[in-house]
């Protein structure tokens, strides 16, 4: 073991140290609790920046890269962890995504609160891994961890429609995790090795049908794992059934990390040549941008709030898919940025939505009855948001379908851009029966202006609420990065430039 470049170990450390402390720590210790739970995710948005602050001459001119092993490197079963500008992107994104979700959650998780805040920071850790790590076997463990500690997150209210959400998710987690693990256990039978840049520079010497195989099998897992028509059912049930920080992690966080490690397989590990000599990014390709359109018109018949928006993350987590798949630095660049676009807005849905329906008997449709009168202020930024989502300019949800529908139309791909406008007016109709469900009022129902909430800055710092600081703050950068959306361009081009030339990453992690 070395002990240079150890920050990178620290950012998987340091939220299991959290989740231990928080397990041993007596719910009464309520002050204590949270302030353990505040510093360490600072302290793991503090490290990540620091990162890239410290080597950003480096980052800037895509020659980043830090490694750290554990074990020997010429044993199979090293443990290995590498960072690039691939992966530095999306633990920043990641990160800062999260530390905006648990200061919503200090406040909005009251009862339970350490075993919730423990098995957060247990997935946090999982997903730090599952990026950093350049094995496959430990990238593995790291998938199944994910799984396991989300499951009884879904289930945490413990009734029988949480339950069976939570047990039918880590099924089908479990399965999709068995798939990737039989795809390791061939990929070892036949190269003897695990590390991804071993992997993939022996790869193509695989004979033509075990490499059919080991993608077939790598391509069932990841497309159970994001929800992919016709394996999608589990994931309107599971993303709906927990609680709203939790909605707001599995949609708007832990589907982008799986893209990732799509996009680490297929264009690292296994080269998209290899692909495409087998024709099936043409089929996944299609099978996404059909699944991006069944999630739209399931959202759309959806008389539940968060089923309709785990639905709708369905058709925009295919369109992100199906755009990838097209393999040109247009496409890199529509994806990415709507990775990013995604992750904000549906995290500022689920924490929205969690915000106005405390109250609400259920998140039917019919229950939500006067809530735009109760909280207008949350209420605008909910709409604001749903018209990013829907992709309405200014705001950056329109930017980055922008870039989509223009890296279809470049590789003439009509259906995929049929695909994307159709989208967008099928999710104006479907946010608008809940926009006007909400503004319509009922006997007996108190309504309040918008200049008596928080929108008189006096009474908002006055009393200051921190679960509508995290929702205003999403709905603020959603607007500023449709102006500013070139603020990403140096990140996602360096981000382009490491999916587009994979023999760096393998002689970075095999020269060091």
């Amino acid at each position: 073991m070395n002990w240079m470049n150890i920050e990178l170990i620290l950012l998987i450390l340091m939220p299991i140290l959290t989740a231990v402390m928080l397990c041993f720590s007596s719910e009464s210790n309520h002050k204590i609790n949270i302030t353990i739970t505040l510093t360490s995710i600072s302290l793991e948005l503090y490290f990540i920046t620091a990162l890239l602050v410290s080597n950003f001459a480096a980052v800037k001119n895509a020659s980043f890269f830090l490694q750290y092993t554990i074990g020997r490197a010429e044993s199979p079963f090293v443990i290995n962890f590498a960072l690039d500008n691939l992966s530095l992107f999306f633990s920043l994104i990641v990160t800062a995504a999260v530390f905006l979700i648990v200061i919503f959650s200090v406040k909005y998780v009251e009862d339970r609160a350490n075993q919730f805040f423990a098995l957060f920071f247990l997935v946090l850790a999982a997903i730090q891994g599952s990026i950093l790590t350049a094995d496959l076997f430990t990238l593995y463990l790291f998938i199944e961890a994910i799984t396991i500690f989300t499951t009884p997150l879904i289930a945490f209210k413990k009734n029988e429609t949480t339950t069976r959400a939570a047990l039918q998710y880590l099924f089908y987690g479990l399965i999709g995790g068995v798939f990737f693990f039989i795809s390791i256990i061939l990929i070892y039978f036949e190269l003897g090795t695990l590390r991804m840049a071993e992997v993939a520079a022996a790869f193509v010497n695989i004979e033509p049908g075990m490499q059919l195989t080991i993608i077939i099998f790598f391509l069932l897992a990841l497309l159970i794992k994001l929800g992919i028509f016709p394996i999608h059912f589990w994931l309107p049930r599971a993303h709906s059934a927990c609680p709203a920080p939790i909605s707001a992690l599995l949609s708007g966080v832990l589907l982008k990390v799986y893209l990732y490690i799509f996009m680490r397989i297929f264009w690292t590990v296994i080269s998209f040549t290899i692909l495409s000599r087998f024709q099936l990014h043409h089929f996944i390709l299609e099978l996404a941008l059909f699944s991006s359109l069944v999630g739209h018109l399931f959202a759309l018949q959806s008389d539940n709030l968060k089923k309709m928006l785990a639905y709708s993350s369905i058709g925009h987590i295919g369109m992100i898919l199906a755009v990838l798949l097209l393999n040109t630095k247009a496409a890199f660049y529509g994806a990415i940025l709507h990775i990013i676009a995604h992750l904000l807005m549906k995290s500022a849905l689920f924490l929205s939505t969690g915000y106005l329906l405390q109250t609400t008997l259920s998140y039917q449709i019919s229950d939500l009855k006067g809530v735009g009168h109760k909280n207008r202020s949350v209420f605008v930024a909910f709409i604001i948001v749903c018209l990013a989502t829907i992709g309405m300019p200014p705001l950056f949800g329109f930017v980055s379908k922008w870039y989509v529908l223009l890296a279809f139309l470049e590789s003439q791909h009509y259906f995929g851009a049929f695909v994307v406008g159709a989208g967008s007016l099928i999710a104006l109709i479907y946010y608008l029966r809940y926009i006007s469900q909400a503004y319509l009022t009922f006997k007996g129902s108190e309504t309040v202006s918008i200049w008596q909430e928080n929108l008189s800055f006096k009474e908002f710092f006055s009393s200051f609420n921190a679960m509508k600081a995290v929702i205003y703050l999403f709905t603020f950068l959603i607007i500023f990065f449709g102006f500013s959306f070139k603020f990403f361009s140096m990140p996602i081009d360096t981000a382009i430039f490491e999916l587009l030339n994979p023999q760096k990453y393998i002689d970075l992690v095999l020269g060091g």
